[in-house]
Order: structure tokens, then sequence, then C-alpha cells
């Protein structure tokens, strides 16, 4: 009996040096967050200059910073959904031009955003920044097709395409919005008005909802890359290259896709209800007069 309390004392003892050493690793974050980048990296040096000073040096600038990205991702979306209804409607070669450079720039902004927010410290997925890069690219690709009887035949499917993934992409910032108004009011003083349980609840049921609309646009795409595949084994589209190397890209994009989501889904899963998740959750965007008032 003595033996079985002296074990479950010692498991006891361990519990809460983990807890101290999650502690500790959550405040030596929070100090790094707020010193100065000294490195932009050699994406945004090339783009931006070395010398600029893209530095967010508290939590409250990074939240404002990403709601802003939030915003910009949902009102652009909603600009895309617009070109290509209107492309649907009216097929003219001039409106294709200008959806596919929309999309382009879209995505090329998203990197530069993604790439500022990766150097003050977010999390956010290799693949999702990579994706936008591949995305940019093929979207380069298909603004240079040119215009002719094997663009016309996939034309219909990539219009139908764009708009079922801007549609999915409003869900997806929806719920991402949540997500940060949520973290947000976890972070401050008064935030009796949701729990870490209530948090965690409302964010499975938002991946439940969501998660069938984005393996459906992963299907999509594989769904492109075949018909991509078998039109360029049509004579239609002899001698342009774009057909092959969209097919290729489609098919690569869907594959990082399905893989990556499922792998969030499996760590989600195994990470639910941990300390260092609750932990992180209650901190990610807390402001210092919330920790002080924490610590009175």
């Amino acid at each position: 009996m003595l033996k079985k309390d002296g074990v479950n004392e010692n498991n006891s003892q361990m519990e809460v040096l983990r807890r101290q050493m999650v502690d500790l690793r959550s405040k030596l974050v929070d100090m790094k967050g707020e010193l100065p980048v000294l490195n932009n990296g050699p994406y945004l040096s090339t783009i931006l200059g070395s010398n600029l000073n893209l530095s967010l040096l508290n939590k409250d600038a990074r939240y404002r910073y990403k709601e802003e990205y939030e915003k910009f991702k949902l009102f652009v979306t909603y600009t895309i959904l617009f070109v290509f209804i209107a492309a649907s409607i009216l097929p003219s070669r001039v409106i294709d031009f200008v959806g596919n450079f929309l999309l382009v720039w879209y995505y090329c902004t998203l990197t530069i955003r993604e790439a500022v927010l990766k150097i003050n410290g977010s999390r956010i997925k290799g693949w999702w920044i990579m994706h936008h890069y591949v995305s940019c690219f093929l979207c380069g690709i298909t603004l240079t097709w040119k215009d002719g009887e094997c663009y016309q035949e996939f034309r219909p499917q990539f219009i139908l395409f764009v708009l079922y993934l801007s549609v999915t992409q409003v869900f997806q910032s929806q719920y991402q919005k949540g997500c940060l108004r949520r973290l947000h009011a976890l972070g401050q003083r008064h935030s009796m008005d949701i729990t870490v349980e209530g948090f965690s609840s409302w964010m499975f049921k938002g991946l439940t909802f969501l998660i069938p609309f984005l393996f459906v646009a992963y299907l999509f795409q594989f769904y492109n890359a075949y018909v991509l595949f078998t039109l360029y084994q049509t004579h239609k589209c002899t001698g342009q290259w774009q057909v092959l190397m969209l097919s290729f890209l489609f098919c690569f994009v869907a594959v990082a896709n399905v893989f990556t989501l499922v792998r969030v889904m499996i760590n989600k899963a195994k990470e639910s209800g941990s300390y260092s998740t609750i932990l992180g959750l209650q901190t990610k965007y807390r402001s210092k007069r919330a920790k002080a008032d924490t610590s009175e």
C-alpha cells in the first residue's frame, strides 16, 4: 500500500514538473516574440528590402495584423467570385484574363503576408505557405494558355472549380475569423464569455462542417488533373505544354492537400485536452495587461 502511494506521489510530482516545463517554454516563446526580427528572410528581403522593420512586437499587434489578413482574404475571395460568375455568363477572353490575373496577384500577395506572419512567430503549416506559391505558379500558367479549342473545352470546368473553391474559402475564412476572435477573447482580462472547453467544442464543430467541403475541393483537383491529362493526349491540345503542366500541378496540390489535412486532423485529435494545448490557446493573443492581471 505504501509502495503504491509512493508511486502515485512520484507520478503527481512528475506531472507538476512537466507543467512547469511547459509554462517555462511558453514564457520563453513569449519573450522571444517581443524581440525585434533581425532577419526578414531571403523572400521578403528580395521584395521589400532587408532594412525594412517588419517586427510585430506584441500579441495585440500580431492579432491586428492577422485580423487584417483574414479580412483581406475574404474581400478578395468575394471579388474573385464576382469576376468568375461574370465569366460564366459572358464567355469573354478578357474577363478570363482579368480573373486569372486576379488569382495570380491574390496568391502572390498571400505569400508576402504569410512570410511576415512566419518571421513573427506564426506556426502556420509549411505546406499551406508552399501551397500559395504553387497556386500562384499554376494560375500564371493558366494565364499564358492561348485561346483555342483545347482551352475552351476545359474553361467551363475551371470556372466551376474556382467558384466552388471560392465558396469553400469563404466558409474557411469565416471559421478562421471565428477562431481568431475566440483566441483573442481567451487571452483577455475579462474572458468569462468563453472557456477553453467552449472554444475546443466550437472548433470541433466548425472543422466537422468544413472538412467535407475541403475534401470535395481536393477531389475536384484530382478530377482537373485527370481531365487535363486526357485532353493532352488529344490532337486539339498538340504543342500546348500548359495542359500537361497544369495536370501535374493539380495532382501534386491535391495529394499534398489531402496528406496535410489528414495529418492536421490526427494531430488535433492527439493534442486535444493536453495541458500544453490549453496553455497555448489561453496565451496565444494574451495582452500584457491581461498577464499583469493574472499575476496579481
